[in-house]
């Protein structure tokens, strides 16, 4: 992916009116003072034809204008500076882009305005903002890039002693150099693949100062076996870019073909960017720091083929990221977490907010195993046909306020990752998806993942095929499931499907509609079902149109189901105990069916049914 040797684009042409070309030129050539060129260049391009309407044409806590304003002139291509000194000039607009963007300085900016054919990448080294308007890049370049930021790697060393969980203080065998800003990425690359797909646990940081070997770190060490002396660590020198306001499009969507790389950047902002048909990724951040990806729109990034085509992707060793208000559509895998490249370090704090994709070939919302500490993804709507709305291995992950359109897939899945996950799902629609939440592993991975806690709070599910599966084999255990305030219409096999191991939960407060062919909640009998201690209490259940007990509970012990409302229009009883089922209570509850059983439910020895109320609909008795 070398751009070696390769040509240079030639202009595309009529990026802006040419009177409007010259305006920009009198204002910039007559060498007015920064603040009327500030002013002008305001006033002139604050029209409704750009991405984002006004210009401002200071940096960030800066008063001085750009540094370099890039145009399309009668003639060709031109760049001039605050005072209307030309910087470069000619017929080929991508290396007079690329020649105005070496030119500008370390922390200056650039103004784009007109329309570019690339086919190469160009390189950005230093800290740099660049604004495009009315910018518009037709890149030919198979197997390159768009652009490419890129901060450097100081050295590689290692922890001179070991380091706890929750401590923000490191020991380096070498420190010299390490500036504050630096970011450290620690790698146990010796360590264990306990992190899913073999990956050793790993995590990033950002340095605050230093003493002597000793590094302050911003955050305290995540991973909670902490990491042995000798543990590998990458130490970088990030640059903070901002990039805003271009429209790039490519010739196919196949190949490795990236539209912007940013690796080792912290600080930075890529926003309103409009990206189409980049088959391998449209943006991509690697080793990147408390850095935003903010209203850009990524479209048809799907080289399925090959197993690409991430529309936005946060990769190995971020810290602190947020992309929010974008889109993605018809790619491959339009947000995704992966730990790849040389540096295979787990990712963590990201968030992906308020951003509307659609998915075709994989999971819409996807973070593979062992790629992530913790991921959120808060208000999201996905629309899916054929695969799973989010794919995580997270080792913490929330969805919040997400909407799921699904075409029979699950909306929340899982996949292979380390023990002792947690997963949380509040305030969220599915709807027309296989199962709701699904919790499996991998299993042509070695070992089983497990979950300290699953919960899920105000998931409204409509024409789902069940709400909650826990599925057999792949899995160690649920160690605390805990559902409430949750609801579905109506479910065609179990609402929840129970064929592995939970360690104690509760599922309080829900309404749940009817199962069609199946019951409520079904712990099958299976030789891995193993249920301790949940408790089923305070919910409404309703049966309509099915012949099913309610609740079957098989190789259980201590649960109880007490306290809740089931309403049948046929006599289907409320409770079996299955095989294996011992010293479960079934108590307090509220029964309402045509001619039903004095007695709705059907327990072994050892458990004990008692106190329920049963009230027949056709008589209209209790009894």
């Amino acid at each position: 992916m070398s751009d070696e040797g390769q040509p240079r684009g030639e202009s595309a042409g009529g990026g802006q009116s040419h009177s409007r070309r010259r305006q920009v030129l009198a204002l910039l050539g007559a060498g007015i003072a920064g603040g009327v060129v500030g002013s002008g260049l305001n006033e002139l391009l604050e029209d409704d034809d750009g991405l984002d309407g006004t210009v401002d044409v200071h940096a960030p806590n800066d008063s001085r204008e750009y540094d370099v304003v890039l145009s399309e002139t009668d003639d060709g291509y031109s760049a001039v500076d605050p005072e209307g000194g030309t910087i470069n000039s000619g017929a080929d607009g991508w290396r007079v882009l690329e020649n105005s963007i070496d030119a500008a300085p370390d922390s200056g900016s650039i103004l784009v305005s007109g329309e570019y054919a690339g086919r190469s990448a160009i390189d950005v080294n230093k800290s740099l903002r660049i604004h495009g308007k009315n910018a518009v890049v037709d890149h030919r370049g198979d197997g390159e890039f768009a652009f490419r930021f890129q901060g450097t790697e100081r050295f590689q060393t290692s922890l001179a002693a070991a380091v706890d969980a929750g401590t923000n203080s490191i020991e380096l065998d070498r420190a010299s150099g390490v500036e504050r800003g630096d970011m450290v990425l620690l790698e146990d690359a010796d360590g264990a693949g306990v992190l899913g797909r073999g990956k050793p646990p790993g995590e990033p940081h950002s340095v605050l100062s230093r003493d002597g070997r000793t590094l302050q770190l911003e955050d305290s060490v995540v991973w909670q076996e902490g990491y042995d002396a000798g543990t590998r660590v990458y130490v970088l020198d990030p640059i903070s870019v901002q990039m805003s306001g271009f429209r790039l499009q490519s010739q196919n969507g196949s190949g490795d073909y990236f539209g912007v790389l940013a690796q080792a950047c912290r600080d930075s902002r890529f926003e309103n960017l409009w990206l189409d048909r980049f088959g391998n990724r449209g943006i991509l951040l690697e080793a990147c720091a408390n850095s935003r990806v903010h209203n850009c729109t990524v479209l048809r990034s799907a080289d399925i083929q090959n197993g690409n085509g991430y529309g936005i992707q946060v990769w190995a060793g971020c810290h602190d990221i947020l992309v929010s208000g974008c889109t993605a559509k018809e790619c491959r895998h339009p947000l995704s977490v992966t730990a790849g490249g040389p540096r295979e370090v787990a990712s963590r704090s990201l968030t992906f907010r308020d951003c509307f994709v659609t998915a075709d070939g994989s999971a819409a919302l996807n973070c593979h195993g062992g790629s992530a500490h913790d991921v959120r993804f808060e208000g999201c709507k996905v629309h899916t046909r054929g695969d799973p709305g989010v794919r995580t291995g997270a080792r913490k992950t929330n969805v919040a306020g997400c909407e799921f359109r699904m075409d029979g897939h699950n909306a929340i899945d899982t996949r292979d990752d380390g023990q002792a996950m947690q997963l949380t799902v509040t305030d969220t629609d599915v709807f027309g998806a296989g199962t709701a939440v699904h919790l499996d592993g991998e299993a042509e991975f070695e070992f089983a993942p497990s979950w300290k806690l699953v919960q899920l709070d105000g998931v409204r599910a409509n024409g789902c095929s069940r709400f909650f599966n826990l599925d057999t084999e792949n899995i160690d255990r649920v160690r605390e499931l805990v559902v409430s305030g949750c609801y579905w219409d109506e479910v065609d096999g179990e609402g929840f499907r129970i064929s592995n191991r939970i360690d104690g939960g509760i599922i309080e407060g829900n309404d749940f509609g009817g199962a069609l062919s199946e019951s409520h909640v079904h712990a099958r009998d299976t030789p891995n079902t193993d249920v301790n201690n949940l408790q089923i209490v305070d919910n409404r259940f309703r049966q309509p149109t099915g012949g099913t007990t309610f609740v079957r509970l098989a190789h259980s012990q201590q649960c109880e189901v007490s306290d809740n409302t089931f309403e049948a229009d046929a006599d289907v009883g409320i409770y079996v105990d299955g095989p294996g089922s011992t010293g479960n209570i079934v108590s307090g509850n509220t029964y309402y069916a045509p001619s039903p059983a004095s007695d709705p439910a059907d327990v072994h020895s050892g458990s004990v049914a008692r106190n329920n109320a049963v009230y027949d609909t056709d008589s209209g008795r209790w009894r």
